[in-house]
C-alpha cells in the first residue's frame, strides 16, 4: 500500500510575535550547519532511534493514519529508547510500551496488556522491513531511521516523563499546574534540539509535532492566538486555558534576558542551551 501520495507536507508558522532582539534572517528547512556522524552502535543502540513508516502492507488504523491536521496526514512511526521503552505514532495518539530485542525479534508489551512482536526481515543503511503481529493480524511496515539517538533515556524528548505535557488533563489546571505543563514542553523541544545538534541528520522535522513555537537560528518566536498549533491547543483542558498559557510563555520569553551563544555555529545547540535557559526561569 502506497501512502506517500496522500502526505501533503504543512506549512504554518504564519504569523509570528517576536521575542528577540533583532530579525534574524529566517533559516529556511532548518538546517543543520555542521553534522556530526554517529558514533558506531551495536544493533541494540542502532534499533534506539525514530523510526517513520514510509509504506505498509496489510496496515491496522494506525499504522497508514496519524492524526489530521489543517487537511494534511503526518507519517506515523515508531520510537525504541535505550530503557528498553519506546512509542509508536509519537506525532499522534501515543502508544507507549515496553520491550525486549531477541536477535531479529522484537517482543513489545504495550501499557494496558496488548502485545505484538516485530520482526526484522530487511535492514539495509537506515532502512528496515519489518513485520508486526497484533492480535494474530500480521502487518508489513516499511521504515526509516532518523539516525537522531539519544543514549540517555531521561534525556531522550519521547521518553514518557518527558512527553507528558502532551496528555490533555481531565480537568481545568491551575496557574502553577499551567505553568508545569510548559516548563515539560519547553523541556521537551530542549532535548529534541538537542538530540539533532548531536546527528548526522542534516534537517529537522517539526511537522506534526504540538507547538506554539517558530524556530530562527538566534531567535524564537511565539505564534499568535490566531495561528497557534491546534495540536497545541489540544494539549490543554480547554482553547481558554491554551491561551492562557500561551501568554504565560509568551511573557517568560519577552520579559526576561537571555543569553545566545552567538560563537556556537551549531544552531539547534544554540537553540537548545536558550530553552533551557527559559525552562529554568519558570
Amino acid at each position: 500500500m502506497e501512502m506517500r501520495n496522500d502526505f501533503l507536507f504543512l506549512l504554518l508558522f504564519i504569523a509570528i510575535l517576536p521575542v528577540a532582539c533583532t530579525m534574524p534572517e529566517e533559516h529556511k528547512d532548518e538546517k543543520i550547519v555542521e553534522a556530526k556522524m554517529p558514533a558506531r552502535k551495536d544493533p541494540f543502540h542502532e534499533l534506539c532511534q525514530y523510526w517513520e513508516v514510509t509504506d505498509a502492507e496489510n496496515p491496522t488504523f494506525r499504522d497508514v493514519y496519524d492524526q489530521h491536521t489543517e487537511g494534511i496526514r503526518n507519517f506515523p512511526g515508531i520510537i525504541f529508547m535505550t530503557d528498553s521503552t519506546f512509542l509508536e505514532n509519537p506525532k499522534s495518539n501515543m502508544h507507549y510500551g515496553t520491550f525486549i530485542l531477541k536477535g531479529k525479534v522484537i517482543i513489545a508489551q504495550f501499557d494496558g496488556n496488548k502485545k505484538a512482536v516485530y520482526t526484522i526481515q530487511n535492514k539495509q543503511g537506515d532502512s528496515m522491513r519489518v513485520t508486526r503481529v497484533e492480535d494474530n493480524h500480521p502487518t508489513t511496515l516499511y521504515l526509516k531511521g532518523s539516525q537522531i539517538f539519544w543514549p540517555e533515556a531521561t534525556l531522550n524528548p519521547f521518553n514518557k516523563n518527558n512527553s507528558k505535557w502532551r496528555v490533555r488533563p481531565s480537568k481545568a489546571e491551575s496557574p502553577a499546574e499551567l505553568n508545569e505543563r510548559l516548563k515539560n514542553c519547553v523541556q521537551f523541544y530542549e532535548y529534541f534540539l538537542h538530540g539533532y545538534s548531536e546527528s548526522e541528520n542534516d534537517e529537522i522535522d517539526f511537522a506534526g509535532y504540538p507547538t506554539c513555537f517558530k524556530w530562527y537560528q538566534g531567535a524564537i518566536y511565539v505564534l499568535s492566538p490566531k495561528h497557534l498549533d491546534k495540536k497545541w491547543i489540544n494539549c490543554f483542558y480547554s482553547e481558554e486555558q491554551a491561551m492562557q498559557a500561551r501568554q504565560m510563555i509568551e511573557n517568560i520569553v519577552t520579559t526576561k534576558k537571555y543569553n545566545w551563544d552567538t560563537t556556537q555555529k551549531n544552531w539547534p545547540q544554540q537553540t537548545a542551551d536558550v530553552l533551557k535557559q527559559i525552562h529554568d526561569k519558570m
